[in-house]
Formats: C-alpha cells, structure tokens, sequence
C-alpha cells in the first residue's frame, strides 16, 4: 500500500497546479489499491438492462416494474445497470448496489428525464455515470467508496443532482467534463472525496449551490471552466475550499469557507467575481497565482492566519497578481478581522466629516493590491441594524463637579430610518443619555452628550458608548463602543496627578487665553468646560493650589 507524504511534494514546482497534478497521480494509486483490498469480498459484477422496450435483462433481476415507468429494487444488487430507456425513475428504495471496484454503477448514456433515487451505490469505478444525457434528476442516494462517485460526461447538460450524500469516493464526489452545461448541484453532502465536487474541461453555466462540501483533498474545484456560479455552500477542513484554475468569469458568492488550508485558492483564473463569503479561520483566506483584475469585495475575512497569500511571495519566477479588492464608492470593500480603523469620514476620498461604514484608511495588502475601502463589520448588513462607530471625549481630565462632552458617531447600516437613544457611560455608571433619535438608513450622526457636571468619586474610568438596539436588529455586537480612559480628579488638577501645583499653573499659563477653535487650545488647561482658557480657570486652579 502506498501512503502520499504531503511533506515530500517537489518544492520545485513553479505552480500549485503542477503540485496538484503530482498528488492526483500519487492519490488515484492510493485509491485504486485501496479499492481493490477492501472489495474482494464482492463477485465480479455482471450488468442489468433495462431496455429500451421497458423490459428488464435478465428478468431474474431483482428489480420489478409494473408500468414501465418507475423501476424499483426488490433487493440488495451486486451488478452494474445500463439503462436505455428515457422517462422513467429508477428508485432503489434504499437497497445497495454494490460490485468490486469496477465498472458503473448505473449507466445513463444519451439518455433523458431519467430519475434516479434512494440507491446505496458502493465500490465501482464510476458509481453513476451520465454521458451526453440531459434532463436526468439523480437525488437522495448514498454514493460512498467509488472511484469517481458521480459524471456527468460528454455534453450531459441540464441534469440536477441533489439531497445525495457523497462519501468516501476516491477521485470526484461530482464531477463535471468535455463541456457539460447548465447542470445543478445542490444540496449535497458532500465528504472524505479526492475532489469534493470538480468542474474541468470547460464545463459551463452550472450551479453549484447549498452543498456541505468538507474534508476533502479540494472542496469545489474549477478548472479551465467558464460562467459558473458556486453560491451557498458549506465548505470546511478541505486542503482547499474553492479551486479555480484556468476558469474565467465564475461568480463565487455567500459561501462559509471555513478551517480548510486555503478559504479559496484563484491561479491563472480572470474576471472572477468573488463577493458576499466569509472566509474564517482558515491558514489562507485566498491564495493568488498569476490572476489578474478579479473583483474581490464584500467578503469577511476572519481570524484567518494569512488573510491573503500571493504564490509569487515565495517564488520570484511566478508575476505577482493584481486584482481589485473593492467594489468602489459607496459599495464598498472587505471586512478584514486583522485590521483595526476608525469610521470618523466619508467620501470617495474619506474626507468628509460623518461615518459610512469603511474605515478611514485603505487596507495595503501589497504594492499591487489594495482595498480601498474596508468595512466596519462583516457583509451584508442587515436591514435593520445601527453601530456605534466612535467616541470622542472632551477632556481625558475633568476636575470633579465639572462638565464635559462627548462626541459619539453612530452610523445607520441598515436600509430604514430608525430611532434610538444614545447612553455614555464611565465604566458602569450612566453619565448622560441622549434620547429620541432618528436617523436614516445609510447615513451618519454625530451625537453631542453633555456632562454639565461631572458627579463621580476622583479615579480613573473606562468611557463607553451604547445604544440602544432597534427592532429585528440581529448584530449588536457593534451597539457598545469603548473609548478610553477619562480621570476624575481635583479641579484644577491639569496634568492629571492628583494635586495642584505649579506644573498645573504652568500647562494653562501656556495655552491661557487660546479659545476651542485654535491650534493652542487644551481642553484639560479650560477647567469650567466653556470653550476657552481664561481668568475664570486660572480662579478655579488657585482656589485648590
């Protein structure tokens, strides 16, 4: 028995195709042996027809059917079956077909508006096979311990396959070649495959939708494919969870990518639209080789080791690739878990005052790369849904007894107007309440909360934000808001140490007379909290010198 040790792949290869090629080769041994030790038990397998006539051959075939219409198992099969006749259902009301290894399990050739259903289909070389079939439904088996579990080859368009679980099967789970279009694939589970589901050989227009697709070699593989869309799967602990090689103009959209080596892995691939996914606490989120201008946007990158790999960075011969990380202004970009901004302007150049739900700051992935306009929280956002983007304190020193303001910026993620109120908090006691607000969707707020005297013990505290959630609104995890630290403490106490001495007479006799608006002006040195240093301050200072 030969064992793939995933250390001793040729470190030489230029590509993560030609990595590939080498452990499909080193796996379809590994699997052909193992095939071949755990189905000795089972006899060669003979083959069952079911004609185009609507007869059965042999008619001692443990399959009956009294309207030759819907064919139905009577027992346990352990030959291949050809059928030859469109329009029918082959139901195998959940008993095995089953052979040694070789051959197909069930052969649909140039056939159409065949249904296949509720079949355990065990240890062949193709467990079901369509060839320039279309039409067909295949749904509700068990297809485990295959070579390839299910093909569609040769020009097999518009046939659905879905509700199966596909286990164990040791080259394609599903497969796709020699153009095979506008086929669907949904709603699978889909495990333990060399490639969970593989689209190759210019397979186009097909779907690939609400699949539980993990542990396998590739999760969803493309390759030299075109106009596909793989949406709404499940992918998990796959070497990688969406392959594209070759392909062009594939959308890949609001799929869970999750603890696979790679999220998604794009060589040599372009007009890729990649958009709506979350890709979480993988090694790589995405993995780039050679593929140039992909639209990359509004997916959430989280706790990912490496959010963004590019083949090039180890590998001086391969071009570094270029691609576009944002959807413009106001769209937006991605949500990058490892990347911390504040949301203060907005503006197609983050310049004017209000909040918009990106940070204020591009997100540089490289000299090449670059998402201008990183979101706030992860996509998409609800229809309902409001967040707390910043806090600004007046003062970081408030003498006891006196005012202060904060600044809280609040932004409207969701698509309706909402009403709400604003609570400041230092640490855990309520130091000022701004009610009644209503704000529209999409748009920002800057809230003005007033401490006109700030009545707390001397200490140090944490400031906070909240606000209230408003109905249906699901993510509050962005309603609390903390600042920093504001100290309470002897009036007239400007550096914050707790007595009033000359050091505190020196820091307001240099900004005295500055007033809000100027450049000189120290919130801390204006002590009544009126917007300016003057005589009054200097009173309230040398009363507790």
């Amino acid at each position: 028995m030969l064992f793939l040790d995933w250390d001793l792949l040729d470190k030489g290869k230029d590509t993560f195709e030609e990595n590939s090629r080498y452990i499909d080769a080193c796996t379809s041994i590994n699997c052909m042996l193992t095939l071949a030790f755990d189905v000795q038990r089972v006899k060669a397998c003979g083959t069952i027809y079911v004609r185009a006539d609507g007869s059965i051959d042999p008619v001692t075939a443990p399959i009956s059917t009294v309207d030759n219409v819907t064919y139905t198992f009577t027992g346990n099969v352990n030959d291949s079956i050809v059928v030859e006749r469109d329009n029918i259902v082959v139901d195998g009301a959940g008993y095995t077909l089953q052979c040694d290894g070789s051959g197909t399990g069930i052969s649909l050739s140039y056939r159409s508006n065949v249904e296949v259903k509720n079949i355990g289909i065990d240890a062949f070389y193709y467990g079901i096979r369509l060839w320039a079939s279309s039409n067909n439904t295949i749904s509700e088996n068990n297809i485990t311990n295959n070579y390839h579990g299910i093909l569609l080859d040769y020009s097999s368009d518009y046939n659905t396959i879905s509700g199966n679980n596909v286990t164990a099967n040791c080259h394609d789970g599903v497969g796709l070649s020699y153009y095979s279009n506008y086929n669907k694939i949904s709603d699978n589970s889909i495990t333990k495959n060399g490639y969970g589901v593989r689209l190759y050989e210019s397979s186009n227009y097909n779907c690939v939708s609400g699949n539980n697709v993990t542990s396998s070699r590739y999760g969803i593989s493309l390759s030299r494919c075109l106009n596909d869309t793989v949406s709404g799967n499940n992918i998990a602990h796959n070497e990688a969870g969406i392959n594209l090689l070759g392909s062009s103009k594939i959308t890949a959209s609001e799929n869970q990518m999750t603890k696979n080596e790679y999220g998604i892995w794009l060589e040599g691939s372009d007009e890729i639209t990649v958009s709506r996914n979350s890709i979480t606490n993988n090694d790589y989120g995405i993995g780039l080789g050679i593929c140039y201008y992909n639209s990359i946007h509004h997916n959430s990158f989280i706790n990912n080791t490496d959010q963004v790999y590019d083949f090039s960075w180890d590998h001086p011969s391969i071009p570094p690739s270029i691609n576009v990380w944002d959807d413009g202004y106001p769209s937006g970009g991605n949500y990058w878990s490892s990347y911390n901004g504040t949301d203060v302007y907005s503006g197609p150049y983050q310049n004017e005052t209000g909040s918009d739900g990106m940070r204020d700051t591009p997100y540089i992935i490289n000299e090449n790369n670059t998402d201008n306009y990183p979101l706030m929280k992860p996509y998409p956002w609800s229809p309902h849904d409001v967040g707390i983007t910043n806090v600004k304190a007046s003062k970081t020193v408030v003498g006891e007894g006196y005012r202060m303001h904060f600044n809280v910026t609040v932004f409207n993620y969701g698509a309706y107007a909402e009403n709400f109120n604003v609570s400041v908090y230092a640490n855990t006691t309520n130091i000022g309440t701004f009610t009644d607000i209503t704000l529209a969707g999409k748009t920002s707020i800057i809230v003005t909360i007033n401490c006109t005297e700030v009545n707390i013990a001397k200490g140090n505290y944490s400031i906070s934000a909240y606000i209230n959630p408003v109905p249906d609104e699901e993510d509050t995890t962005d309603n609390t808001y903390r600042d920093g630290i504001v100290r309470v403490t002897i009036p007239g106490d400007v550096d914050g140490d707790f007595d009033v001495d000359r050091y505190d007479a020196a820091g307001l006799l240099v900004c005295y007379g500055a007033k809000e608006v100027s450049s000189s002006y120290d919130a801390n040195c204006d002590i009544d909290g009126d917007g300016d240093v003057d005589l009054y301050d200097a009173v309230i200072l040398l009363i507790h010198y």
